[in-house]
């Protein structure tokens, strides 16, 4: 599935790359929020409420889906991540009973909405977790990938991430995957372009970009 070039120079930096463990949810978490501003850290954003990007973005996929869930470490410790599921709408459908219920008792709906965190919390209580037809079609299987790029010292740590997964999705009967973001977080989609996914047009919101990879 990838045709990974030898390095262009020597990287001396050992990664290890295994699958996602319980224990590792603080230290996903924490990526999560430091990485959530289009790759800048969203920690002053998000001052009183740390988990909220994880609980909004990740939490669910490891709630449900650990075993399609990859982690890389470095010698500080975990260092990205890539959470999946086979089944795109199956993770839906028990996020929206399970997981958004909970979800809704850990962040009361804020009345009025003052600031991003409020806002984000909000999400809980006004929005469903949907899966768009036109994408399932053809990428029926969903992820988020997430790596902090200051301890990237060899680029192709991403693309051996990602490449774990996929052969996990596609050893299960996946056929592609697709991914959620936000159309202004420029850099997210170039990432993403760079790891062999591709744009799909959908009828969504002109502020949501869907990009899918075949296998």
């Amino acid at each position: 599935m990838f045709s990974i070039k030898t390095p262009d120079w020597v990287v001396q930096k050992l990664y290890n790359f295994r699958p996602y463990k319980p224990q590792d949810e603080t230290a996903v978490y924490n990526i999560c929020l430091k990485t959530c501003d289009d790759r800048m850290d969203g920690t002053e954003v998000f001052p009183d409420f740390p988990q909220l990007l994880g609980d909004r973005l990740i939490g669910n996929f490891v709630a449900f889906s650990p075993e399609y869930s990859f982690v890389t470490e470095d010698e500080e410790g975990v260092c990205g991540y890539a959470v999946a599921a086979l089944d795109a709408k199956v993770l839906a459908e028990k996020s929206n009973k399970m997981w958004v219920a909970a979800m809704k008792d850990k962040y009361p709906k804020p009345s009025p909405v003052t600031n991003p965190a409020e806002e984000m919390m909000a999400t809980f209580h006004t929005e469903a977790i949907e899966v768009k037809e036109d994408v399932y079609q053809y990428y029926p299987s969903v992820l988020r990938l997430d790596v902090m790029i200051s301890r990237m010292y060899d680029p192709a740590v991403p693309h051996r991430l990602l490449a774990a997964t996929l052969c996990a999705l596609k050893g299960a009967g996946s056929k592609g995957v697709h991914t959620k973001l936000n159309s202004a977080d420029k850099f997210m989609v170039d990432f993403y372009t760079k790891l062999g996914f591709t744009s799909i047009v959908t009828t969504d919101s002109p502020a949501i970009v869907y990009m899918g990879r075949a296998m």
